[in-house]
């Protein structure tokens, strides 16, 4: 009782922002028209900074950082190879089965990944997490192009592809941020001050927004389907993962990393790429908002299992 206590009150800061959204969503004050602005000051400007001056901070020297890049790749590529085998061969229709298979490797780390770590393990001790977003974002990014392309025949334009990968303002904060780290590159207070504080707003910002955008309004339309790619996102994807990483000795905020690009809900920016490229809109719009319910409940359960455990 006092590991579950002790588990939701660690994470009720990030509730209590994203119930903050759901009110001001309700009340008008945060409309569905406002999201995509909202979403990009905060890649651009607070997920940036957060990013960066934990990447600055990170520790690079050690094994264990490039052992958690790797397994970070690994784990993408092994799960975006076990759903293109098998999903295909269950859902027929390309505009659905492109979106489902995305929606299944394809997390919400970016905006999660850092929120649960900083809750359970405190802000200083985040540099883990902020590694494994500078090699999952790319992935996610590369997968996604892949999955509508190879499965419509089309040619996959590589060049493309790198150029997004290289705009992408995530991987360019990952990127100087390991420049200032290598480099031992350091600031006047009166310019790190600031960028600590916008830094600071990533994740309570990031929640509010989450929280906004969570509807059920067009699920029963694919309810099964829905269903179904959730319980492979929030269940399945975790379970063939995790468990490895505990083996291999990732514990505390890499191993909260690791659960959370893994067991977090499917990527909001998935449906604007479903649209981009063919998929079924609609379908991967319904993904995203019944996992981001869900998660609720299911990333509750993965942290209070690895807690009782004593992994993090």
């Amino acid at each position: 009782m006092q590991l579950l206590t002790n588990t939701f009150l660690a994470l009720f800061p990030l509730y209590f922002y994203m119930a903050t959204g759901a009110v001001l969503r309700k009340m008008k004050i945060l409309k569905t028209e406002d999201l995509p602005k909202m979403n990009a000051l905060l890649f651009r400007s607070f997920l940036f900074f957060s990013l960066f001056n934990n990447v600055r901070n990170a520790n690079f020297s050690g094994a264990d950082s490039g052992k958690l890049l790797l397994f970070g790749a690994a784990s993408v590529f092994f799960l975006f190879a076990v759903y293109m085998l098998t999903v295909p061969r269950i859902i027929k229709n390309y505009e659905q089965s492109s979106v489902a298979i995305q929606a299944m490797y394809r997390s919400n780390f970016v905006l999660l990944g850092m929120a649960y770590a900083e809750q359970l393990c405190g802000p200083e001790n985040v540099g883990p997490v902020s590694l494994l977003v500078s090699v999952v974002v790319p992935s996610f990014n590369l997968l996604a192009v892949l999955t509508f392309e190879l499965l419509r025949g089309g040619k996959v334009n590589v060049g493309k592809i790198l150029l997004n990968i290289i705009k992408n303002p995530l991987i360019i904060a990952s990127a100087l941020g390991a420049i200032c780290a290598l480099s031992k590159i350091t600031f006047p207070e009166y310019i790190d001050k600031p960028m600590k504080a916008l830094g600071s707003a990533a994740t309570p910002f990031a929640m509010v927004l989450v929280g906004a955008s969570l509807t059920l309004k067009s699920m029963a339309k694919n309810k099964k389907l829905v269903l179904g790619v959730s319980a492979v996102r929030l269940i399945l994807s975790p379970l063939l993962v995790v468990p490895a990483a505990v083996l291999l000795g990732f514990r505390d905020a890499a191993l909260v990393g690791i659960m959370t690009a893994t067991a977090a809900p499917t990527a909001v920016v998935s449906v604007a790429m479903s649209y981009e490229l063919g998929g079924d809109g609609e379908l991967a719009a319904e993904i995203v908002a019944t996992t981001s319910l869900l998660s609720l409940f299911t990333m509750f359960l993965w942290v209070l299992a690895l807690r009782g455990m004593g992994y993090c």
